[in-house]
């Protein structure tokens, strides 16, 4: 059994320990997603195949003093055809982990959500963050941040599913997933996000949402986070201020959340991957730091021998 990984540099420490993932970037010839490749290869995380036009990826390895002996580099010029291969390797099982590189996300998730040559499942894909919360001395998982609009309750049965993943690849053998809402009553007709939220904790009591999360809601984010508030507010549900998994009520809140945590407090690191495929994805904004980059192909390093 894993022990519980509380910061960042933990969760280096254990992708350091296990066998290297062969990370398939897409586009690979984009600077930024290359040099947090570089980074991770670097220090023992990964292994890469680079897939996309090899004259530009040899210039910014010559720029940055890459050595092109430490990968192998697939010449595809074409960013779609580049996209396909990429997806290609990880269905073939050559790699274990997909990265977007120099490519529309709508063209990167289609390719591989191809019901032909994609690696899509049955379950709904979403975008989850992993915090490293230093004030509370942990980490937690948010989702969903960047793909479902406004799920319904099958769309969050599905997302708790894939945060229950991402906390047990980082030690969290039972995590307990908060359904956030603006407080904890159920008002099904003021507030129909809180009549979902019941029904997804019923359905968790009753095994109907794999992955082995506890499963509460609605909760409040003061009470989802904080011990003293739950005590104030006398809460009587399963979860006092230690939730491991926040789940957001639809992409809004969760996309203002995530960016308010991280352009408001200096507090905060930040790592996202795309769950619902058969591979993790790395999916990385253009505005993320390059630690940003990095932690997210940490993660889902680890969250690919989790499924693997």
């Amino acid at each position: 059994m894993l022990e519980k990984i509380k910061s960042f540099d933990q969760l280096e420490a254990l992708a350091l320990q296990g066998e290297k993932q062969t990370l398939a970037l897409a586009g690979a010839d984009s600077e930024e997603a290359l040099l947090a490749v570089e980074i991770a290869h670097k220090r023992g995380i990964i292994n890469a195949i680079l897939v996309g036009d090899a004259s530009k990826i040899s210039e910014i390895f010559a720029k940055n003093g890459i050595s092109k002996d430490d990968y192998t580099i697939e010449d595809v010029p074409d960013v779609r055809a580049a996209t396909a291969r990429a997806v290609a390797l990880v269905r073939e099982g050559r790699a274990s982990l997909l990265m977007k590189g120099l490519v529309e996300t709508s063209d990167f998730l289609r390719a591989v959500m191809n019901s032909e040559t994609g690696i899509k499942t049955d379950r709904r894909m979403c975008s989850v963050a992993l915090l490293e919360c230093r004030a509370k001395h942990r980490l937690i998982v948010l989702a969903d941040v960047g793909t479902n609009i406004a799920p319904g309750i099958k769309e969050k049965a599905d997302i708790i599913t894939s945060c229950a993943e991402v906390a047990k690849a980082i030690g969290i053998e039972e995590p307990k997933a908060a359904l956030l809402c603006a407080h904890e009553k159920v008002q099904p007709e003021a507030m129909p996000i809180t009549a979902e939220a019941a029904i997804l904790s019923r359905m968790a009591e009753r095994g109907q949402i794999p992955g082995g999360a506890i499963v509460d809601g609605p909760i409040s984010m003061d009470i989802a986070i904080d011990a003293h508030s739950s005590e104030i507010k006398r809460f009587g549900g399963k979860i006092h201020g230690d939730a491991d998994i926040l789940i957001a009520p639809d992409l809004e809140a969760g996309n203002i959340l995530i960016k308010g945590l991280m352009y408001l407090t200096d507090n905060i690191r930040v790592a996202g991957v795309g769950m619902g495929a058969k591979a993790p994805l790395v999916l990385t904004s253009r505005g993320d730091d390059n630690a940003t980059k990095y932690y997210s192909i940490v993660l889902a390093s680890l969250i690919s021998r989790q499924i693997g």
